[in-house]
């Protein structure tokens, strides 16, 4: 019995290590190369950061992505005048926007729970600026946001949040900026 105590007590303190360690903790996804797009045309930048979104969306629950294109995107939920619509869905996918980022005390912590709600990625806007990329990943050990910018000199692959167009120096001072995310609403579709 007392064997089977001390291995218990052994495993214990192991696992308490292991936990204490700072292991990374990584929350969203790392997507597929052919996920990435850029934009073509000016002001394009949430229907392109949207169209990413939704394919790595789709690349994540193994449905195909093959129906989800800028044009796709553009003729379900784009308007000339008003840019990304508020709600459409593309290939099943919900898509809904949020301005409660506005609102919350800790915006880097918004981002982070709808990376873990969303781990296919959300569109993050600063209508300030305006511009939109598609942030999919935080890694917490190096406290680094990754995201692909949708501008054709900065886009095409992933980078850290900082290395963005998103105005601001410091990862931290482009997090104030965003005050609009777009979002995949439904968790469970079908193609």
């Amino acid at each position: 019995m007392r064997k089977l105590v001390k291995i218990i007590a052994l495993m214990t303190a192991l696992l308490l290590t292991a936990c204490a360690s700072g292991e990374d903790i990584y929350y969203g996804s790392w997507p597929a190369e052919d996920v990435y797009l850029t934009q073509t045309v000016k002001h394009t930048c949430t229907l392109i950061a949207c169209t990413m979104m939704l394919r790595n969306c789709a690349c994540q629950r193994d449905v195909s992505y093959a129906g989800v294109t800028d044009a796709a995107v553009r003729s379900l939920g784009w308007s000339t005048e008003y840019g990304l619509s508020h709600s459409f869905v593309v290939e099943g996918m919900e898509v809904a926007c949020s301005d409660e980022i506005r609102r919350v005390a800790d915006k880097k912590q918004y981002l982070i729970d709808c990376l873990k709600k969303c781990p296919g990625g959300v569109v993050i806007y600063d209508t300030g600026a305006p511009h939109a990329i598609w942030l999919f990943g935080y890694d917490q050990g190096g406290d680094i946001f990754w995201c692909a910018d949708t501008i054709v000199s900065r886009g095409g692959h992933e980078m850290p949040l900082v290395a963005t167009s998103i105005r601001g120096e410091t990862q931290q001072d482009k997090i104030d900026t965003i005050d609009k995310i777009w979002y995949v609403a439904n968790r469970e579709y079908r193609s």
